[in-house]
């Protein structure tokens, strides 16, 4: 696996959207105030609450993805059992959206859990006790220890960026990633309807999603990729 890996070439255009949008998410959340300005506006004041604080869309929506992401998983075991009649480029698209189903949605959780940055919900802004402090600011002692960045809530639509790795011709390809991402971006303003994450933390996990897929697709792409 090491050997592989120092032979993969890693196209120069994606590396530099990888970085130049990690930049622009962190410039959003510590040097704007979109974050608060949506969060504002789904905001009911007379009531004291967000505009939705429960949504059965949401709970179906998450179980429609673990079905599917389940249905997948079993689709690629079965292939390293029984290869499958497709190209080498199909069954390794099949191993990486699978791997993909099985490692976003944890590593997304799992960065999450040593968060200390605060909910929408939870800030003195909205009816909660925290005080808002952005990305790289640091909160006061007082403050509890809480969990909300990036968006674990939502993070079991954002496997679905590796689909596209399925389609060949690049029209398609471009289509099937437009329609993910509406998607994922669906699922996360859903869960800004509740005061659970800002618009950022929905950013950062798909920005986390699409470099554990890049790493992914880069280390189990058949060899004659790497030549």
């Amino acid at each position: 696996m090491l050997a592989k890996l120092k032979l993969v070439k890693t196209p120069k255009g994606i590396d530099s959207v990888l970085m130049l949008s990690a930049m622009l998410i962190l410039w959003i959340g510590n040097y704007s105030n979109l974050d608060l300005l949506i969060a504002d506006g789904m905001f009911d004041g007379a009531r004291g609450q967000f505009s939705r604080t429960g949504s059965a869309w949401a709970g179906n929506f998450q179980l429609g993805m673990i079905l599917l992401g389940s249905a997948l998983i079993g689709l690629a075991i079965w292939d390293t059992l029984h290869p499958l009649a497709w190209l080498a480029s199909r069954r390794s698209a099949l191993r990486v959206v699978a791997l993909s189903a099985v490692l976003v949605p944890p590593s997304i959780y799992l960065l999450s859990s040593f968060s200390d940055v605060p909910c929408p919900a939870d800030l003195l802004r909205y009816g909660g006790l925290e005080p808002y402090a952005r990305l790289l600011e640091t909160l006061p002692g007082s403050a509890s220890a809480l969990a909300c960045l990036p968006a674990s809530q939502a993070n079991v639509a954002w496997w679905l960026l590796a689909l596209p790795l399925f389609c060949v011709p690049g029209r398609l390809r471009m289509a099937l990633l437009l329609a993910v991402l509406l998607c994922g971006l669906a699922a996360g303003w859903q869960q800004q309807l509740q005061g659970a994450q800002f618009f950022t933390h929905t950013l950062w996990s798909a920005w986390i999603a699409s470099f554990l897929i890049y790493l992914l697709h880069n280390l189990l792409r058949p060899e004659d990729a790497l030549a």
